[in-house]
């Protein structure tokens, strides 16, 4: 049997079987038989990078995602260094490995956001930041939220689109409440952009609440732009195709905000679209396909731990008879 190694109890059935993907790809793909700890337990994790793996920044799938990521280090608080180059399930991680190859041809970025967002306007990305934080910028609204990716496009006609990507692999979004979406800062950007017909219900929703604060950072940024600073910023959500608890927070939050401000993909469409747009070669795109997205390669290990868990449990029922 593959090295899965030891999973924590309490996942959630989709966090558990990214897990044993994660760790099936650890074992069969990169070859390596041994597994980290968690950070905040110390518990052995199949699906976490023991420390010489770490060592050869093995969590990251090109030299442009570590590179991505090491810049990234250099700018401040945002990353976590820990899960970053261990934790084979994080979202963090995923957005490095999927995007810096992705947007490193300006114009090909913009083909694959065009068909992505189902426009055609977007001429070449300008700006692309991983993990971004107001601080130390003219755009924060009172509390330390992240966007995973800011993109700055611009147009055909010259102008400046800003577009948020929000990212997930099998973790949740936040529930966390800051007190500053009740004050001032907040309040004024969502009456002067109408972006959400009620953002009191948006922010007020377990849901909806982390998309929208990132989409209100998004949206102070679109509004530093002189040039037309009343366009919406728009919202990308990409969730892996069997998360449907990720794609019903996007659905939800599709339906709090104004037209064609926000929208949902799956990873699937986007390898698919950064291949016919060519933002990433087909050698990368199969390489990610099989890391985060193909959960068939690991089907064989995923059955036999299912089978062996009901054995359990048929044997303890059979005892407590």
């Amino acid at each position: 049997m593959v090295s899965i190694g030891p999973l924590p109890q309490s996942d959630s059935r989709f966090m558990r079987r990214t897990r044993v993907h994660q760790a099936w790809y650890r074992s069969e793909v990169l070859g390596i038989t041994g597994y980290g700890v968690l950070a905040g337990s110390g518990a052995p994790c199949g699906s976490v990078l023991p420390v010489g793996a770490v060592q050869r920044n093995l969590n990251f799938t090109d030299p442009e995602a570590l590179n991505r990521y090491l810049d990234r280090r250099t700018r401040g608080w945002g990353v976590d260094p820990i899960r970053c180059t261990s934790y084979m399930t994080s979202s963090q991680t995923l957005s490095f490995n999927m995007f810096a190859g992705a947007l490193t041809e300006r114009r090909a970025s913009a083909r694959l956001f065009n068909q992505l967002l189902r426009r055609s306007d977007l001429f070449e990305v300008v700006s692309s930041d991983f993990e971004f934080a107001a601080q130390g910028t003219p755009f924060g609204l009172g509390d330390k939220t992240l966007v995973d990716v800011m993109l700055r496009f611009r147009t055909r006609t010259g102008h400046i689109q800003v577009v948020a990507v929000e990212t997930k692999l099998a973790d949740r979004f936040s529930t966390r409440r800051t007190r500053a979406t009740g004050e001032h800062a907040y309040q004024r950007l969502a009456r002067q952009s109408s972006l959400w017909p009620d953002f009191a219900a948006a922010v007020a929703d377990n849901r909806t609440r982390q998309l929208t604060r990132c989409h209100a950072l998004a949206q102070s940024v679109q509004f530093g732009e002189r040039d037309r600073p009343t366009n919406h910023a728009v919202m990308l959500v990409l969730t892996h195709p069997d998360d449907h608890v990720g794609a019903a927070c996007a659905s939800a939050y599709a339906v709090a905000t104004a037209s064609n401000s926000s929208a949902h993909r799956t990873w699937a469409e986007f390898v698919e679209s950064a291949i016919l747009t060519n933002a990433i070669d087909g050698q990368s795109a199969s390489r990610l396909q099989r890391r985060y997205v193909d959960l068939a390669w690991s089907n064989a290990v995923w059955s036999e731990l299912n089978e062996l868990a009901n054995g359990s449990i048929e044997r303890s029922a059979g005892n407590g008879a």
